[in-house]
């Protein structure tokens, strides 16, 4: 009797053990100031306060890792429990993923080394100019789609170098990230020549992540923006919605 008692308490353990792992969700997100940073076992910025209050409002538990977006992007997509944030939502990526969003919303510009070239009259005065990006940019994909020469790296403070040292024409860059980066970087290379995009960023999670973990997460989101939580977080960090 004692046995079958002990017994059926420790299945209900492993089966809450169970239950606990896999509602446990692993976030990637990649090093984007002011957006989110890791200097040792601290993580900061926007991204990492947003995932804080969703997962505080939607009781669920979370782990953050930082990978390159393009790999942070191909473990969202190939493991369960997992998603991968902030990217642009297009139409090729809309069916490999589930879509928690919207997280944030960018506006994209083109920036030159030099300060007294004239602004860009249509982004298409970039046409055979080389473009910095980085790997898994939706940016990058958009002006790759339209036949620019867009030269890619792992993370988006590279092309500052790249741009300071003629090795690319011009750096397509998310406004307040730029300047951000611009800043740590002690590198000034002004307005942007052309702002040209807009974009709605989201978390894009394995696509076979469970409905209920969606339904909680999203009625999380919709609570935080009905609650002015969104609006205040954004302007905290120069963004608007």
């Amino acid at each position: 009797m004692f046995g079958i008692k002990f017994l059926l308490i420790g299945l209900l353990s492993m089966y809450s053990l169970a239950v606990c792992s896999a509602d446990k969700l692993t976030l990637i997100t990649y090093s984007e100031v002011p957006f989110a940073a890791q200097a040792g076992n601290t993580k900061q910025g926007l991204v990492i306060e947003f995932i804080d209050a969703l997962f505080k409002q939607a009781g669920l538990e979370y782990e953050i890792l930082f990978f390159p977006l393009k790999r942070g992007m191909s473990m969202a997509e190939s493991s369960v429990n997992t998603c991968v944030l902030p990217i642009e939502r297009n139409q090729h990526r809309e069916v490999h993923y589930t879509w928690i969003g919207p997280v944030m919303v960018s506006r994209y510009g083109i920036f030159s080394a030099s300060p007294s070239q004239p602004p860009l009259v249509s982004l298409n005065d970039a046409k055979f100019a080389s473009i910095g990006s980085f790997l898994g940019s939706g940016i990058g994909e958009y002006l790759t789609q339209f036949g620019y020469q867009v030269d890619l790296t792992n993370n988006d403070t590279l092309n500052v170098k790249k741009l300071q040292r003629g090795r690319i024409d011009f750096w397509a860059a998310d406004l307040v990230s730029a300047k951000a980066i611009m800043r740590d970087n002690d590198i000034h290379f002004g307005e942007p020549k052309i702002v040209f995009f807009t974009s709605i960023r989201a978390m894009a999670c394995h696509i076979d992540l469970p409905m209920a973990t969606q339904k909680r997460l999203n009625d999380a989101l919709q609570a935080l923006y009905k609650s002015g939580y969104m609006a205040q977080l954004h302007q905290k960090y120069g963004l608007s919605l």
